[in-house]
């Protein structure tokens, strides 16, 4: 078993670092880690993720409801209980057509929303 050194756990509130306006209709709450950002999101009927890419390796899961997830070529539909794994670099896109909760996790960490999220704690 590896040997933890100074190891401190970080208990993190439900409201900590909740951003309401990155996407109209979503509610996103990142918590940043050393190494990963770990994203808990909702987002109404009508919630879309603009096209994008970044050097991220992006692990989507969809807790409840579904997600759309447009990639160049293909469209996948994550139902709750589904997992998407999108590589670094890829182009990508995301709707919501009925309300949706789900959870993201970024590899490394997103330094960008953790810019964002440093006034909503």
């Amino acid at each position: 078993m590896a040997e933890v050194v100074d190891a401190k756990v970080r208990k993190c509130s439900a409201e900590e670092s909740v951003l309401r306006d990155l996407f109209p209709g979503g509610a996103i709450q990142f918590i940043h880690s050393e190494k990963m950002t770990f994203a808990s999101w909702s987002f109404e009927a009508g919630t879309r993720v603009p096209s994008h890419s970044h050097p991220h390796e992006q692990i989507t899961h969809c807790v409840a409801g579904s997600l759309v997830l447009d990639v160049p070529g293909e469209e996948i539909v994550l139902r709750a209980g589904e997992t998407a794994v999108i590589p670094g670099g890829v182009e990508h896109e995301a709707r919501a057509d009925e309300a949706a909760r789900g959870i993201d996790v970024f590899i490394p960490v997103r330094e960008d929303y953790k810019k964002l999220t440093e006034g909503a704690k």
